[in-house]
């Protein structure tokens, strides 16, 4: 099937349902491989947290990636029905990046440069997005089935308005610390050149790791050093500890 006849068989009736997922706190291990080799690049560490702010039901992310030479940590806001992005944060090396706020037409915020300056995002938007900084924990809350194929408008702060394309391609037992867990393999991406395989779990769901041309992340290792998700009361933006 080519690229373009995929994309026109894609359904976008289904969306994403805060109901299906499962709670999380896990650290990943990330690898890349090259001409055979494998490299250790670094730990993972990916929490998600149901909270409620002024009677709403929220759900809080935090994707925080470190290794020898990168520390970055994304945070999110999500609506705790849909997983439609409230607020976003994006900080490399403790610095901040990014800062979003969605309503439902409109995404405005601000992105820093090395030293600091800012430029204002002001974006309207013309029909409802998902962040496009978060893949695994969204993909997770699809109603995923044998044959299942989702298209997912999105935004993200470099590119701008986009678009996931998501195809359950099928099943696999997927190694974990707590043992062996039945997963969906889905074939994911915003480009039909660059595609990555994510390991949903089929009960709790919930990202297993992925792999893609290069690089790949499975389940295990040591976060500790990584500081963990902080919702005081689970009525406020998360923030890390520094």
């Amino acid at each position: 099937m080519s690229a373009l006849v995929l994309l026109a068989a894609l359904s976008a009736s289904a969306v994403p349902s805060g109901k299906l997922l499962a709670e999380q706190d896990a650290c990943f291990t990330l690898t890349m491989s090259r001409d055979g080799h494998s490299q250790d690049m670094g730990r993972v560490r990916q929490t998600v947290v149901r909270g409620q702010q002024d009677g709403r039901d929220l759900v809080f992310v935090l994707v925080h990636q470190r290794g020898e030479k990168f520390d970055m940590r994304d945070t999110f806001v999500l609506d705790g029905k849909s997983l439609r992005p409230i607020h976003f944060e994006n900080s490399r090396n403790g610095k901040a990046h990014v800062v979003l706020d969605y309503s439902s037409d409109r995404v405005t915020g601000e992105k820093f440069d090395q030293d600091g300056a800012s430029t204002p995002i002001d974006v309207a938007l013309t029909t409802p997005v998902w962040e496009g900084n978060l893949f695994g924990v969204l993909f997770s809350a699809l109603p995923l089935a044998p044959g299942g194929q989702f298209r997912l408008p999105n935004y993200q702060y470099d590119k701008g308005v986009g678009e996931f394309t998501v195809r359950v391609t099928g099943s696999q037992s997927v190694v974990t610390p707590g043992g062996p867990v039945d997963a969906w393999v889905l074939d994911a991406g915003v480009d039909a050149k660059l595609r990555v395989d994510y390991l949903i779990a089929k009960d709790s769901p919930r990202e297993l790791g992925y792999r893609g041309a290069g690089f790949s992340q499975a389940l295990g290792g040591d976060c500790s050093a990584i500081p963990p998700l902080v919702v005081a009361n689970h009525d406020a933006i998360p923030t890390a500890d520094q």
